[in-house]
């Protein structure tokens, strides 16, 4: 991989939105449908077909590694001689081209130590990793530190660092981080058929695995198409790109592809998936999937059928709304899910309809379009449908087109015209009653706006760490951070609905939380993790729900707002939300 990668990769995130950390999204609808019955039995448990270190011939060869689509780099890659489309990364590639190229840019410096059987992997801030090539192990002393997007804290999960050239904080600032480490980590990789190798004194680690372990934790995807290597951030795919991913048309993926694809697709949802124990996963996803009667089609060599399979479980039995499939396998030869083939909950139809529902309502009240800032007699409405964070930061509201582009730039623009002078504002109205979510950043701004200040909480049940990060916010652009930038002084409303998801419900939760904001509308739509961007080892695209839990405390108590928030005053019929003026009139009588 050349030098200038990760300039350039550094460069393209820069042109994304980089929420892993917690990327609060709102995923396309799927089809209605109906689950089937479940088959009973196990997944057959894999034999040790792994190669013993050094056994079977390793290849190398360089690859070309799509960026973009007129962006093409080299990446050293290595295969067994005997299976191909299994790409390996040695211990030197890693590090050089990672650990201390792209990775160490981007999440800070990592200390290599080597040994003849042993690749120690250290940060900064003291996590470390240890992957052994003889026992096919590879062990973490803290993962969520070691994947952490701060070096210094696990709390901290801003997608960009609020700085300006000087090193001051601009729009966020953090006052303080609570964090307790989780329990260490240790992968056992030749359970589950995945080989780490030695050969000709050169460690080997599948580059799926590498992947999955270190790489979509920082919300990148290495993926092959059994031709070429393509990068992706935040699973975000260009039409030009995607036409080159898909370009090598329909193959059968070969039975050693398909079990690789199968047992590195539950390595990864038992490392990441954040609702194992709401959804009884009690002893792995390889049990999981058996019970789920999806195990035979996801390690088919069709591989329409897995990409089916997926499509089923994030639709059909995880059903979490953050979790779905973004594009099929390149194998299949097309990026499109045929969606009325697959499994889905009656939650996710629900769902959908409460969406039309409400968004119809919305639409006859108001069917010029949705002000993004409005002002009713004394009180201030500010309403957005998703939390988002433009290229340009804290991009200005645009009175003439009334649609947001940036909320934190909609959040500027709404305090300026709360506190100008003689304003008569009383009341400050926020309304997610249609938000899908969106980007964290955002939502920590819009809750530090409204209180002051800004506590968010999580928790990672995988590893059973917890953490909290305390914010405050510069909203009048004077550089300063103090109750100027806030509107903690006025009646505080906040409009929910069952379409109010992830971003949607969490700012809520943490609005009520507080004791300070009136909730109104009807019950929150729930979501509580961040999503994670993945990859599966035959290029299929997908998100799941991540394993990090955002709560609320209560008494020292983490607690999960996964389930939604109820409001103070319950409004029975949707069309109640949108008439402003009658609103208007029961908030003055609330007070």
């Amino acid at each position: 991989m050349k030098n200038n990668l990760k300039t350039r990769l550094l460069a393209l995130l820069l042109c994304l939105v980089m929420l892993f950390s917690v990327a609060c999204t709102t995923q396309e609808n799927p089809p209605s449908g109906e689950p089937n019955t479940p088959e009973s039995g196990e997944p057959e448990q894999p034999e040790e077909d792994y190669p013993e270190n050094g056994t079977k011939t390793i290849l190398s060869e360089t690859k070309n590694m799509y960026v973009s689509s007129d962006v093409v780099e080299e990446l050293l890659v290595a295969y067994y001689e005997d299976c191909p489309e299994i790409l390996l990364i040695s211990a030197d590639t890693a590090v050089e081209d990672f650990f201390a190229g792209f990775l160490g840019e981007l999440v800070g410096a990592y200390e290599i130590d080597e040994t003849e059987t042993e690749l120690k992997i250290t940060r900064g801030n003291g996590a470390y990793c240890i992957l052994n090539f003889v026992e096919d192990t590879i062990y973490f002393n803290n993962f969520d530190l070691f994947n952490a997007a701060r070096s210094d804290t696990t709390a901290d999960i801003l997608g960009f660092p609020y700085v300006d050239e000087e090193g001051n904080s601009i729009y966020f600032q953090m006052t303080d981080s609570l964090n307790i480490a989780g329990l260490p980590i240790k992968i056992d990789l030749a359970a589950r058929n995945i080989p780490l190798d030695i050969y000709e004194d050169q460690k080997y680690i599948p580059l799926q695995t590498f992947n999955d372990v270190f790489l979509a934790p920082q919300s990148w995807n290495v993926t092959y198409n059994s031709r070429d290597l393509f990068i992706f951030a935040n699973g975000a795919v260009s039409p030009a790109l995607e036409e080159q991913y898909y370009s090598v048309g329909a193959i059968e993926r070969s039975e050693a592809l398909a079990e690789y694809t199968a047992n590195e697709f539950c390595l990864l949802l038992d490392l990441y998936y954040g609702l194992q124990d709401e959804h009884g996963v009690l002893v792995g996803f390889n049990t999981f999937l058996a019970h789920t009667g999806l195990w035979d089609d996801l390690t088919s060599t069709d591989a329409n059928k897995s990409s089916l399979a997926i499509a089923s479980l994030m639709f059909g039995f995880l059903a979490d709304k953050h979790s779905s499939i973004s594009k099929p396998s390149p194998y299949t030869g097309t990026p499109n899910v045929d969606k009325t083939s697959i499994i889905v909950d009656s939650s996710i139809t629900h769902s959908v309809m409460f969406d039309r529902a409400i968004t119809a309502a919305r639409n006859e009240l108001m069917p010029n379009g949705v002000p993004g800032y409005q002002e009713i007699g004394n009180t201030a409405y500010i309403t957005f449908d998703s939390f988002t964070i433009s290229d340009v930061r804290a991009e200005p509201y645009s009175e003439a087109s009334w649609e947001p582009v940036d909320t934190l730039g909609l959040i500027i623009y709404a305090h300026q015209q709360i506190t100008r002078e003689d304003s008569i504002i009383e009341n400050v109205v926020l309304d997610l009653s249609c938000n899908g979510g969106g980007a964290a950043d955002a939502a920590i701004y819009v809750v530090a706006w409204m209180l002051g200040y800004c506590d968010l909480h999580m928790t990672n049940p995988i590893t059973n760490s917890y953490s909290t990060a305390s914010y405050v916010v510069d909203v009048n652009l004077d550089g300063e951070f103090n109750e100027k930038d806030s509107v903690a002084d006025k009646n505080l409303y906040c409009i929910i609905s069952p379409s109010s998801f992830s971003c949607g419900n969490l700012v809520p939760s943490l609005l009520k939380e507080s004791g300070k904001v009136t909730l109104l509308g009807g019950t929150s739509g729930g979501g509580a993790c961040a999503v994670l961007n993945a990859s599966a080892a035959d290029g299929t695209l997908f998100t799941i729900s991540s394993p990090l839990h955002l709560c609320v405390v209560s008494n020292g108590s983490y607690y999960t707002v996964d389930r939604g928030v109820d409001p103070h005053y319950y409004f029975g019929k949707f069309e109640s939300y949108f008439d402003r003026d009658a609103l208007t009139d029961f908030i003055n009588e609330l007070k």
